[in-house]
């Protein structure tokens, strides 16, 4: 780059960047969402999140896939870009899934693989993300739900192109193709499998360019536009998808996308952003809130609204329907998420998760795989355990959807489960005890007692393979887990804690074997089996120990020595949580928000144990106060008195005034608002909570 030309580029970038500030300083007052930064977690295997523009739970994810690309398209150490493409789901293992009809700028030579970008230029919040590649194009880019409109800023030049190409895709590809329908626009269908290459998606596209263009190299999944351009002329796509028809996408991106103009699109989705953002409120420790908003902001990017203008949606049969009371959603990552993701959006949003409980209820109608079908409207997962977020979102009042349906399929559906591995029957017994207590619900009590019974014979597993400690019991895959340890998954029994402990044979033998397990450094934080097991000495002879344990992930430097199939022969030593791209240990994937909802709610003081269960375990807060803005207009707070880093442990708890001993709270006693203040201090009291 010549130094006149440098000089150009660099005051359009710094223009830029003021119109980024501008922009993304306006909205609403006292939002978290400047705490939030995309570009946690984005390093390398430390989380695979990525820093694609997108509106809350949007089907666009438009954003960058570097060289080398990583498992959501995006690497933070990187020094290459490939282009940038429109979906990914973030945080999922394998090699993620989407990453489908990648744009390259590039001046001069269109058959260039990927160009460097300048890092100190790159930007992103929520619903942007800009760049300047060293080529002399400035890329920018914002999204609705369904469309993503590019920017790019070029140089002076005879030879710019847009190089498209229509096979990208981090899974597997099934089918791609395109139709140029004249020199301003073009449509795309394309078909991949999803995450860890199960099943199959299809998403259809219209694309319109404001500027005419020229079509070269055409080898139909791979193209090039070319454009003369001026000094700092601006070439806008818009690039619409559905996943019903390129018909649809293009219906929509007439009816309501081809006059947005790309700043007011920016501000909206910050807005839209900041209102979700700033439903919680905290205060404290700095660092600590922007872990806290950027892991908040995880929890809204999946799953996404599939359904059209006419709320027609496509449903894993491949047949066409309509949600006429809700918005449907699609992108499931269950095996994980109902752990504490949809508890948490349970309690913030109620009308959002209403929204997803009846997009669950037309997985059971027309057809809900354990991973996924070859008829998904969008990148997705897998599906196990939607029964027990089913009945939690009940539970947690959220009733507005078919349950007798769900109950009724479920229970055709649950033999076809696996159990042949020990972690698959514990994990079945938990799905039993999810139908136990929603046929008590629909008063079915002989089915009640059948399924609960069901339900328990976890115990035969769990006295064989995990009562027993031996040298089996610390190896991963020992017994043929999917995931962990014999040591790690035996926790898994929240459903029935008091009969685990009657078989290891008292509370306090319980609690000599937890206290071994996180001692020993046995524990895995960065893998979902053992997450819950920091919580479960409120159940034991030592609550305090929760409050010990949870503040150490939450804020300390700990030993790990677990990736997620392997014990590392070097353990790592450090925070597991940290402000910065490698934001999580090594090999800890985000699946899909469950390990952000993690953080989320214990950094609050709350965790959901037993989903299923409308309740919270509690322990000491990292913040000195958090403001939850419920839905029915009232408010929780929650006050820590006394708080430091070493000051954390609970003297005392009051409810509304109230002593509160209890080690949980109910989820009704949240949304009724009130304000629960934790006494805090730097030595356990050993009798709070017994």
């Amino acid at each position: 780059m010549n130094m006149s030309l440098k000089n150009d580029f660099l005051s359009v970038f710094l223009v830029v960047i003021l119109l980024f500030t501008f922009v993304h300083k306006q909205g609403v007052a006292q939002s978290g969402i400047d705490y939030a930064d995309l570009f946690i977690c984005t390093a390398g295997d430390h989380g695979q999140l990525d820093p694609a523009a997108t509106a809350p739970f949007g089907m666009i994810k438009l954003g960058p896939d570097t060289d080398p690309i990583n498992h959501s398209g995006y690497n933070y150490d990187a020094t290459k870009i490939k282009g940038f493409s429109h979906n990914r789901v973030g945080g999922t293992g394998c090699l993620g899934a989407g990453g489908n009809l990648r744009f390259l700028p590039i001046v001069g030579n269109p058959n260039i693989a990927s160009v460097v970008y300048v890092k100190a230029s790159e930007k992103a919040s929520p619903g942007y993300y800009t760049v300047a590649l060293e080529n002399q194009v400035l890329a920018e880019f914002t999204a609705t739900n369904n469309t993503g409109i590019h920017k790019y800023t070029f140089p002076k030049t005879d030879s710019a192109y847009l190089k498209i190409d229509c096979s990208s895709s981090f899974a597997k590809l099934i089918k791609a193709s395109k139709n140029i329908l004249n020199d301003r626009e073009f449509t795309a269908e394309i078909s991949a499998q999803n995450v860890c290459n199960f099943g199959r998606y299809t998403v259809y596209y219209h694309v319109w360019c404001n500027k005419s263009f020229k079509v070269e190299n055409d080898k139909n999944q791979q193209f090039s536009l070319r454009f003369k351009t001026q000094k700092d002329e601006q070439i806008i796509f818009y690039v619409t998808c559905s996943s019903l028809s390129v018909e649809d996408a293009k219906q929509h991106f007439v009816n309501k996308s081809k006059n947005l103009k790309f700043e007011e699109v920016a501000k909206q989705t910050k807005q839209q952003w900041a209102e979700l953002l700033s439903r919680i409120q905290v205060e404290g420790n700095t660092e600590y809130k922007k872990i806290f908003y950027t892991h908040l902001y995880h929890q809204f990017l999946n799953p996404v609204k599939t359904e059209n203008d006419k709320k027609q949606f496509k449903a894993t049969n491949g047949d066409i329907y309509v949600s006429d009371n809700y918005t449907h959603y699609d992108t499931w990552s269950m095996w994980d998420n109902y752990r504490n993701k949809f508890p948490l959006i349970a309690l913030i949003s109620p009308s959002i998760t209403k929204d997803f409980a009846n997009s669950l209820v037309d997985l059971y109608k027309y057809g809900r795989p354990n991973w996924s079908s070859f008829y998904e409207p969008a990148p997705t997962v897998r599906t196990e355990h939607s029964i027990i977020a089913l009945l939690d979102f009940y539970q947690r009042g959220i009733t507005d959807f078919d349950l007798a349906l769900v109950y009724k399929r479920a229970c055709a559906e649950i033999d076809n489960d696996d159990e042949k591995s020990p972690d698959k029957k514990l994990e079945k017994s938990y799905d039993y005890w999810a139908l136990s207590q929603i046929a008590k619900i629909l008063k079915k009590v002989d089915d009640a007692q059948l399924f609960d019974s069901l339900a328990r014979t976890y115990k035969d597993i769990w006295k064989k393979k995990f009562l027993p400690i031996t040298e089996q019991s610390d190896i991963m895959h020992a017994a043929g887990l999917y995931e962990g340890t014999l040591w790690q998954y035996r926790w898994h029994v929240q459903f029935d804690v008091q009969g685990m402990i009657d078989l290891i044979g008292s509370k306090e033998k319980y609690t000599e074997q937890l206290e071994y397990f996180f001692d020993n450094h046995l524990y895995n934080h960065g893998n979902q089996p053992d997450i819950h097991v920091p919580f479960m000495f409120n159940y034991s002879t030592k609550p305090y120990l929760t409050q010990k344990w949870v503040n150490m992930i939450l804020t300390k430097e700990m030993r790990q020595d677990y990736g997620t199939h392997h014990k590392w022969k070097t353990p790592y030593m450090g925070r597991i949580y940290k402000s910065e791209p490698a934001g999580y240990i090594p090999e800890m994937d985000d699946d899909e928000g469950t390990m952000s909802a993690w953080y989320v709610l214990s950094s609050m003081g709350l965790y959901s144990v037993l989903v299923g269960s409308p309740e919270y375990q509690l322990t000491s807060p990292i913040f000195d106060k958090i403001v939850i803005k419920l839905e029915n207009n009232k408010t929780f707070e929650i006050i820590a008195e006394n708080l430091s880093d070493k000051s954390f442990y609970i003297q005392s708890v009051t409810f509304n005034g109230k002593p509160h001993n209890q080690t949980s709270i109910s989820h009704k006693d949240i949304t009724n608002g009130g304000k629960l203040v934790f006494k805090l201090a730097e030595e356990p009291n050993l009798n709070w909570g017994k």
